[in-house]
């Protein structure tokens, strides 16, 4: 079925998680159907999501979520583990069953919160599992666990603008990449926190628990491979190779992308 073209609305609120907010952006709050919340890659925010929203129109009630201490959402009160990401999505989301829609440090997040609250935890979409056992760990977690210094200089800032702009992926918008640099900023000079409590966190074992039905979006790119053992090791997969999609998926083919979101396929027109 083809999806709608007209755009969706997107508005901005805050949820409620104990004592602190968490900021979201939400999309088709008036469709019907299990609503679809979408959990961001470190250290970015749940603007990396607009474009699957605008996607999806009106057809489906999309949540994307700030996690704790990007965005505009606020940090935990104490060092994050994974556990303490879900724990804090979990009290913010307001409705009583969603869907989950986890992209990198977001699939991790997403594992734990459908082991925490598994009656409450519908479909789960997965893309980029950060399995990075199944790479260079070491290698991997030295890279992207160093927390930076806050100096005077914008020479700090240097190497991320090289990464996120100058040298973005081949159909990402200067804007685009600009404001992934912008996020970034917002996190700095520890944006890689989340990063830490990814690398401490058993997620080969979560998959392996999880009983809901997984759909594993597997674009090329550095975690094909990583995602495609990782999808070995969960009991209820559907393994989807999308090696057609590259670079900037999220951004550049939203469509495509969120027609094979389970339960997103029959609800759209």
């Amino acid at each position: 079925m083809a999806l709608r073209k007209a755009e969706a609305m997107i508005r901005k609120r805050y949820l409620a998680a104990g004592q602190r907010q968490i900021h979201a952006r939400e999309s088709g709050w008036n469709a019907g159907g299990t609503p679809l919340v979408c959990l961001h890659a470190t250290a970015y925010s749940s603007r990396q999501f607009d474009p699957l929203m605008r996607a999806f129109g009106d057809n489906r009630h999309v949540l994307a979520i700030d996690l704790p201490g990007y965005g505009d959402s606020d940090p935990p009160a104490v060092t994050p583990n994974i556990s303490c990401y879900a724990r804090m999505i979990g009290e913010a989301i307001e409705t009583p069953r969603v869907d989950l829609f986890g992209y990198h440090t977001g699939v991790a997040i997403a594992a734990e919160l459908a082991l925490l609250l598994p009656r409450r935890v519908g479909q789960l979409t997965f893309m980029g599992i950060p399995h990075f056992r199944a790479l260079n760990f070491e290698q991997w977690k030295a890279r992207l666990c160093t927390a930076h210094l806050l100096e005077p200089s914008l020479d700090q800032f240097a190497e991320r603008w090289a990464y996120l702009v100058s040298d973005r992926p081949q159909g990402l918008s200067l804007r685009r990449g600009f404001e992934n640099f912008v996020d970034e900023l917002k996190a700095w000079p520890d944006g890689a926190r989340a990063h830490r409590a990814l690398f401490a966190y058993d997620l080969e074992e979560s998959l392996a628990r999880l009983t809901q039905s997984v759909t594993v979006l597997n674009p090329a790119g550095h975690l094909a491979e990583a995602s495609r053992i990782a999808a070995g090791l969960i009991p209820r997969v559907r393994l989807i190779e999308l090696p057609e999609l590259a670079g900037a998926a999220l951004e550049c083919e939203a469509v495509a992308l969120a027609a094979l979101i389970p339960s997103a396929a029959g609800s759209v027109r």
